[in-house]
């Protein structure tokens, strides 16, 4: 005796098909379109301070030499560089998606007016906001995660 137990196929076909295509096409247009926040002040203070403490990273090895060889000019540009850093960050775009524990930020940088000295100029962001902390920044994200935060 051969059973052979075939399991049951779903097959739409014709009209049912396509609406069905075209509703999960809406729904994915939808979400990339529509769900395009601004983005809080606070929240761009955040961005903000992540890139400065970036960028100021990349300045410690000239510091560290400045100081050995005791190279005051070259401390004291350093230092500006590093008031720069933080002070002159700008945005020529901040776009926000998702929310909850998966709030995605999209920045377009530029430092003192030029391209970023460390990284792309483009860069995404993840955070998460909690009513007692407020917003927290986790990491930084893909591009993707920003385009198609479905699970919000």
């Amino acid at each position: 005796m051969n059973h052979q137990h075939e399991e049951p196929k779903i097959v739409i076909k014709g009209i049912p098909a396509l609406i069905i295509i075209a509703l999960v096409m809406t729904f994915f247009l939808w979400r990339i379109l529509v769900t395009n926040d601004t983005v809080a002040p606070e929240l761009e203070e955040l961005v903000r301070q992540q890139l400065a403490a970036e960028y100021m990273r990349h300045l410690l090895p000239s510091i560290e030499e400045g100081v050995a060889t005791k190279d005051n000019a070259r401390l004291e540009a350093d230092v500006e560089r590093l008031k720069s850093y933080k002070e002159d960050i700008t945005f020529t775009s901040l776009k926000s998606r998702g929310g909850g524990n998966n709030l995605y930020v999209r920045a377009e940088i530029l430092v003192d007016g030029k391209a970023p000295p460390v990284g792309k100029s483009v860069r995404y962001f993840q955070f998460s906001h909690s009513m007692l902390l407020g917003y927290v920044y986790q990491q930084e994200a893909w591009a993707l995660d920003y385009y198609l935060p479905f699970m919000n």
